[in-house]
């Protein structure tokens, strides 16, 4: 599980709320990953993306 973020303005870096997701495929040297959120998979740049834990109510 992880939890990211979009981007709403990219001039003004705005970005959206946390979201959760379930991460499926990240490589390093592409720094992107691959997230399924609500049965879309999307592909977000790792600075937006971090591990989703119990301070974010999942466990």
């Amino acid at each position: 599980m992880v939890k990211f973020r979009d981007v709403l303005n990219h001039r003004t870096e705005e970005l959206t709320d946390w979201k959760v997701g379930l991460l499926i495929e990240y490589h390093t040297w592409e720094k992107i990953a691959t997230v399924l959120h609500e049965g879309e998979v999307r592909r977000i740049r790792a600075e937006y993306v971090t591990k989703a834990g119990k301070k974010d109510g999942l466990i």
